[in-house]
């Protein structure tokens, strides 16, 4: 059952998807949204750290951040005062649950810049 509500989502956003880039809707012509260029530091963390540090309870090392320090500083990005030699430490070595980052996936200049991004540094 679960599988089929899976599958039947996916068709449905494909479908919709493919349907979508040929007419605009009541014939308006839709503006592209410009993004705003990313940091190194915030693609970085978006690429490895998001998942489980984003804001809301459905990111699992929030949740577990909550528990000890309360919502409000539980996402990573709302702790400032963390030393990036500390979110260093712990991204190359593990903490509890959270695994480590070995060399392969961050290299020592990659994880300057994302503990630089953490600990504040996001300009």
């Amino acid at each position: 059952m679960k599988t089929t509500r899976l599958w039947t989502g996916l068709l449905l956003a494909l479908s919709l998807a493919a349907g979508c880039g040929d007419q605009p809707l009541g014939g308006r012509v839709e503006q592209a949204v410009v993004a705003a260029p990313v940091s190194e530091g915030q693609a970085l963390f978006e690429a490895h750290c998001l998942a489980c540090h984003g804001a809301g309870p459905e990111h699992p090392g929030t949740m577990r951040l909550s528990e000890r320090l309360g919502p409000e500083q539980a996402p990573l990005l709302n702790r400032p005062e963390l030393p990036p030699e500390y979110i260093k430490l712990v991204a190359r070595e593990g903490f509890k649950l959270m695994p480590p980052f070995r060399p392969t996936e961050l290299d020592d200049r990659q994880l300057d810049v994302l503990a630089a991004y953490i600990a504040g540094e996001r300009n």
